[in-house]
């Protein structure tokens, strides 16, 4: 916290999709969440199936569960807690608009000094060199800018944030109920429009989840297609469809603005981008770059 006065901005440039992190926070207790499952499951029939079923009758039941083949009803109880990190502000501005049976909490820019933050750098600048080195001025200038209007005592916080990009990476706390994380794999991990900053989000949610019940894979399923598959307003208009992805019949594509897939242009046969380290305009060593201004 404090304004850092006098220290020159320093900038980690960083894998825009590598950066994305996401740590299961809270869940709930497994026998728990069987019986609470197990009972909405057959709760239409039975005022407490745990009392009167055998030993045979609870196992089978485990196995339908297991396999996805229960009601749905019972899904909505059962909560979970993440912090991801490292999304861009478009990132995290798309994850918040899921709001039923969501809560958020994010990372405020309004009170720390951000000359020292990282920017993220998508895959594909690096094939136009001399486009990538474009970004990295603009993003220095912006923050060169950003501390002399913080170093005035004449512009507040949160007017002189408005010269940074919105690459800076930012964390968000995320409690969201199972059905939701559902309908947010589903959509995030679409193959032709979503970014890959949001389809890795959406795979390490899964993966957090399978971390501590590895039963619930089959909860998570995707048809690799694009959600976008209508005519219309709602059909598909960013990228060229992916080959993976299917039309439903006598459906057809309206228009796009690219003439190439979400992959040729943002991830295939591109490398993660390295990470490099500046004091002001200066490309510096990893050591140099932790040792200026240790905070």
């Amino acid at each position: 916290f404090g304004i850092k006065k006098g220290q020159h901005p320093k900038t980690r440039f960083i894998d825009n999709i590598d950066a994305v992190k996401v740590k299961l926070l809270n869940w709930p207790d497994e026998e728990r969440i069987k019986r609470h499952l197990i009972q909405f499951a057959t709760g239409s029939w039975f005022e407490d199936f745990s009392e009167i079923a055998n030993e045979d009758d609870y196992r089978s039941a485990l196995e339908e569960l297991s396999q996805g083949r229960i009601l749905a009803q019972g899904l909505e109880g059962v909560q979970f807690s993440f912090l991801v990190s490292g999304l861009s502000l478009h990132g995290s501005h798309a994850i918040v608009r899921t709001r039923i049976g969501a809560a958020y909490l994010q990372q405020s820019q309004a009170v720390c000094d951000l000359r020292h933050s990282d920017i993220l750098v998508p895959r594909a600048y690096q094939k136009h060199p001399h486009l990538l080195k474009s970004y990295q001025n603009i993003a220095i200038a912006g923050k060169h800018l950003y501390v002399e209007m913080l170093e005035t005592d004449d512009i507040a916080i949160t007017d002189a944030r408005f010269s940074l990009l919105k690459t800076i990476p930012v964390w968000v706390n995320i409690s969201m109920s199972l059905p939701t994380i559902l309908g947010v794999y589903s959509k995030r991990t679409d193959v032709t429009e979503e970014h890959p900053e949001m389809n890795r989000f959406a795979e390490l949610l899964r993966l957090e989840i399978e971390k501590v019940f590895p039963w619930m894979s089959t909860y998570f399923k995707r048809d690799q297609n694009c959600i976008h598959r209508f005519e219309g307003y709602r059909s598909n208009c960013v990228f060229k469809r992916d080959g993976n992805d299917v039309l439903p019949i006598g459906a057809k594509e309206n228009w796009h603005f690219h003439s190439k897939t979400k992959a040729e242009l943002m991830t295939l046969d591109l490398p993660i981008y390295e990470t490099e380290y500046f004091i002001s305009y200066n490309k510096v060593t990893k050591e140099e770059y932790e040792n200026y201004y240790k905070y």
